[in-house]
């Protein structure tokens, strides 16, 4: 993926990385919140060693102060000086409580011991730090060097302090961290799920080498303008450019099936809109609406409910009730004309492949300009690869973030095994992020491709 991949891909999911990116942050707010404050005060205790005074006994001594600082960090959380710290605090503090809140270390090539206590209550922090240190400044050198006169001396050199503010929790950097981490969850998210996503949301997803005829990207339609924007309505001239590259593009002949790879895609407006824009330069068209499923639901369109009494139509010139002058009605303006499905039976779809839909295709081709047949969902009916093979070309149309590669590849297997070699693609819908997202790779002349079958 190229950087502009990238930032195409987080513009699509820039909601998901905000809401990440929020929870991370309510996230730290709350665990700031519910995170009972924890102080820590430390004391500082100094080690010496007693000598003569000489050089050779006072860098003796250092080296041997030095070198026991470790013991005595190790030291200042033994039983016995918690005992002592223990009862100096009062009784109000037992010796495995105080374990759980004191550290010491030694603090490195010095000769101190950082005694260090913890809790919620400021005062009490102050006073456990205070008491341990004192209690390991009267136990260690009875311990280490006993006698009448000890030559090792700890002294308590910094008392620890009340302490004013808590160390934790610290509200900004839980904030920045939580803020941090849904950022950083979010654009895994994106990143990922667009990674293993099967759906086709521009023609980029598309693959490669499918030897298409022609590619066109279908916006979703015109938006509020301002003055910034073009006063041109975006989806009319996708049409108009769909019109041209059938034309000229993909040189397709006077008949060209209009199929929708699933039912996600509405074909059947399609359909009606290319016919529109053929309409506009003088060509006389006619759209016929192959969509022979009984009315049982399953033909129930975009917002179109059944009608109960259906006009004449394919299927009753395929049943050989009705003649083709009879079915053929004006649909806008004066040059687009329709023909409807008509009173659909349960095996109206098996006539099309039977003589009289040659005929009747002949008829159509004899008066018009375009015959556009309006196909049901190619990998649902079997018919609409009928259509496609009796037009010579196809037109597929995939619902951008709805139509899955998988089911793409099979729309292209169905029509290799009738031998369309003419297939163009019209993905419906694109969003305005995704328009310019791919590029078709150019192909050899239609006469001279291989078949799809190939991919």
């Amino acid at each position: 993926m190229s950087l502009a991949d990238y930032v195409r891909v987080l513009r699509r999911g820039w909601w998901v990385i905000v809401l990440l990116t929020g929870i991370g942050a309510l996230a730290a707010v709350v665990l700031t919140q519910t995170t009972s404050p924890t102080y820590y005060a430390t004391a500082t205790v100094y080690v010496s060693v007693t000598s003569n005074g000489t050089p050779a006994d006072l860098q003796s001594s250092s080296s041997f102060a030095t070198q026991r600082v470790a013991t005595y960090a190790n030291l200042a959380t033994t039983t016995t000086v918690l005992d002592r710290a223990a009862a100096a605090l009062g009784g109000m503090e037992d010796v495995a409580s105080l374990r759980g809140s004191i550290s010491s270390t030694g603090r490195a090539e010095t000769s101190l011991v950082d005694i260090t206590a913890s809790g919620s209550d400021p005062a009490v922090v102050a006073a456990r730090a205070n008491a341990v240190a004192m209690a390991l400044a009267a136990a260690a050198p009875g311990l280490d060097a006993p006698g009448p006169t000890p030559a090792v001396r700890l002294t308590v050199v910094q008392p620890a302090d009340t302490p004013a503010d808590p160390t934790a929790p610290r509200p900004r950097n839980n904030l920045f961290i939580g803020t941090a981490v849904g950022l950083v969850l979010g654009l895994a998210v994106v990143v990922v799920a667009d990674a293993l996503s099967t759906r086709i949301r521009s023609s980029a997803d598309l693959p490669r080498g499918a030897g298409l005829a022609t590619l066109t990207s279908m916006p979703s339609g015109p938006k509020k303008r301002s003055r910034h924007m073009s006063a041109t309505d975006a989806r009319l001239e996708a049409f108009r450019q769909l019109r041209a590259n059938l034309q000229f593009g993909s040189h397709v002949g006077g008949t060209i099936a209009v199929a929708g790879v699933t039912a996600a895609s509405d074909a059947q407006a399609v359909a009606r809109q290319l016919a529109a824009a053929f309409g506009e330069i003088g060509s006389f068209v006619v759209v016929v609406d192959l969509d022979l499923r009984p009315a049982d639901g399953q033909r129930r369109r975009r917002g179109e409910a059944i009608d109960a009494t259906p006009r004449p139509g394919v299927a009753d010139v395929l049943s050989g009730s009705a003649e083709i002058d009879d079915v053929v009605t004006l649909a806008i303006g004066d040059r687009v004309h329709e023909v409807p499905a008509g009173r659909v039976d349960s095996s109206s779809a098996q006539r099309l492949s039977t003589q009289a839909m040659r005929g009747m295709l002949d008829t159509l081709q004899a008066r018009f300009n375009h015959v556009i047949l309006a196909c049901p969902p190619l990998v649902e009916r079997s018919e609409s690869a009928v259509a496609a093979a009796l037009a010579g070309s196809a037109l597929l149309v995939v619902e951008s973030g709805a139509t899955k590669r998988s089911e793409f590849a099979f729309a292209l297997e169905l029509l290799a095994g009738v031998r369309v070699t003419s297939v163009s693609v019209a993905v419906d819908h694109v969003r305005d992020l995704d328009l310019g997202g791919g590029r078709l790779d150019r192909q050899v002349p239609v006469g001279e491709r291989e078949s799809v079958a190939s991919i």
